[in-house]
């Protein structure tokens, strides 16, 4: 008979989350993932199988997480153009808050992984296209209401927010001064 679990695999998968946001997938250690679990070999693998079955587990969760908090932006009863700034603008404030200012799992994801996991790519173009949806959304609304104008259709005026919003992210790693990326936000708010 099996023994029964001891730990909490959401907590485990919570801990994993950090340590490929952390560092990626290749520099995330078996080992590493063991200590920040609390999990010990077998259990890790016995619970979440390889080391890149969990990777894709906590890249879902975190796609997951961030959905979430879309979902929360478009209920602001807000006109679009604000509701726009307010999108990118919550995500260079959940970076900037962060000591280390990681940028966004799934970017570091598309970097690091690319297309060479198709599994993986398929998750990382899922998120990617639900934050283009999620802005595109926005921008609609503000073309609806006259704050953005309807020179472009808003479904590539969104591939271009996020575009940059992604780019501004990369860019704030290396950033001493958060003032410059919010001048860039204000910028292509204007452009609306």
């Amino acid at each position: 008979m099996a023994r029964p679990r001891s730990f909490d695999a959401d907590t485990a998968l919570g801990a994993a989350v950090e340590d490929f946001w952390d560092a990626g997938f290749g520099a995330t250690s078996t080992d590493e993932l063991c200590r920040s679990t609390g999990l010990s070999r077998s259990s890790l693998y016995n619970t979440f199988g390889s080391k890149r079955d969990l990777y894709l587990r906590a890249i879902l969760r975190y796609a997951s997480e961030k959905q979430g908090q879309r979902t929360e932006l478009l209920a602001a009863e807000v006109d679009g153009r604000t509701l726009v700034a307010a999108i990118l603008a919550s995500v260079l404030d959940e970076q900037w808050s962060d000591d280390d200012r990681r940028t966004c799992l799934m970017i570091n994801a598309c970097v690091e992984i690319g297309a060479s996991d198709d599994e993986v790519r398929r998750a990382l173009a899922s998120n990617a296209e639900d934050f283009r949806r999620m802005i595109t959304e926005a921008v609609r609304r503000g073309q609806l209401d006259g704050s953005i104008h309807t020179s472009a259709p808003a479904d590539r005026l969104a591939a271009v927010l996020a575009a940059a919003v992604d780019g501004l992210q990369v860019r704030s790693r290396i950033d001493l001064d958060r003032a410059d990326v919010d001048a860039a936000v204000s910028t292509l708010v204007d452009l609306l």
